[in-house]
């Protein structure tokens, strides 16, 4: 029976009960709907749980813990110590989300394996400036095809798009000749700018991205970014923790506070596909519309129906399979992430180079 993430809109307490994880209302039991209560509901059986387990409905569920991959807290969650052990024992990450929907931190589960092998060898890659820029600039080699890509698909459609391209191999050929990870950042950023420049071009006009702007964003584009991005960044904290890399240690991203470089790292490979191709998909196919935005604050953010599309497209991408190229057999794009970093534990053991994920459809 497949996995799948878990997620929570409306204020609830998360305790065990058996083998399942039980969730009861607390607050006004004779309240209004929450925003985004409806839509979920309706939405509900899109997901691999059922919707008499996945979703509220005013009355206590009881979800069995077997098929819950991780849990994203969006609402209050009131839990005890009980709850947490139970999680840990099952391996299952807690992650939770501010007001505006963005990350602020994860429970995370003791490995279930401790390797220490693994860890010395990812801390000794990254006091190495030879070993670390290596594999910074072939995480960037990803990334930067896996943009490409996105960008030649729609070249071959329209022809429109040839000064991008321009400037993309002017920074492209500087990749290789890059001596620091200082250097192989700058580039990214020249990267970057050109694929903004892509995506503002290519999404309906009835958005515009502009520059690229955060904490907050200002603009309904913006804010459906940073959206992403954090989904992103918790799932693949999520499939990072069943690797047995520590997050901690990064090799493109320095190590800093309030963040995990590595899983900064991996999502500059997957955003073209998990990030920036759904913006595209989600406002070009008027899944999202301006009113699922709220401009009235200093910034721009996702209102709660909004927010529950956004998470449904998000899952659907996840779970959608393609057939491996070297398995030979099909997996999902969620599966796809913890592949990648099981290439680089065998690149860290000495076992096999890495070589980052590039799109081949």
């Amino acid at each position: 029976m497949p996995k799948s993430a878990f997620y929570i809109f409306e204020p609830v307490t998360l305790k065990r009960k058996d083998n399942t994880l039980g969730l009861l209302p607390f607050g006004n039991s004779e309240r209004d709907p929450f925003p985004g209560e409806k839509i979920a509901r309706e939405l509900a059986d899109e997901f691999p749980l059922p919707e008499e387990d996945a979703w509220w409905n005013g009355a206590p569920r009881f979800v069995p813990v077997e098929r819950v991959e991780s849990i994203h807290a969006y609402s209050s969650v009131r839990l005890n110590t009980a709850l947490l052990n139970f999680l840990a024992e099952k391996h299952i990450p807690l992650h939770t989300y501010n007001f505006f929907g963005g990350y602020t931190g994860s429970y995370w589960p003791k490995e279930p394996i401790p390797n220490g092998k693994i860890q010395q060898a990812q801390f000794m890659h990254f006091a190495a400036d030879k070993d670390r820029v290596a594999l910074a600039r072939e995480m960037l080699a990803g990334a930067f095809h896996n943009m490409h890509s996105a960008i030649m698909r729609e070249q071959r459609k329209s022809g429109q798009y040839d000064d991008l391209l321009d400037g993309w191999k002017l920074q492209v050929s500087l990749l290789n000749e890059a001596k620091s990870v200082d250097t192989l950042l700058g580039i990214e950023g020249s990267i970057r700018r050109v694929y903004y420049e892509f995506l503002d071009r290519r999404i309906t006009p009835e958005f515009s991205m502009g520059n690229r702007t955060y904490n907050p964003p200002n603009n309904p584009v913006n804010a459906l970014i940073s959206y992403l991005n954090s989904m992103l960044y918790a799932a693949i904290i999520s499939e990072l923790y069943r690797t047995q890399l520590n997050p901690l240690v990064g090799f493109l991203h320095q190590p800093g506070r309030k963040r995990f470089p590595l899983a900064w790292d991996m999502a500059e490979i997957f955003r073209p596909l998990l990030v920036e191709g759904l913006v595209i998909s989600l406002l070009n196919k008027k899944q999202l519309k301006a009113s699922d935005f709220d401009e009235s604050l200093n910034g721009c953010m996702l209102l709660p129906e909004g927010r529950v599309k956004v998470i449904r497209a998000f899952e659907h991408r996840m779970n959608k399979t393609i057939k491996h190229r070297s398995l030979g057999r099909s997996v999902s794009y969620r599966r796809l992430i913890r592949l990648e970093g099981y290439k680089l534990v065998k690149h860290l053991l000495g076992d096999q180079d890495y070589v980052s994920f590039r799109i081949w459809w």
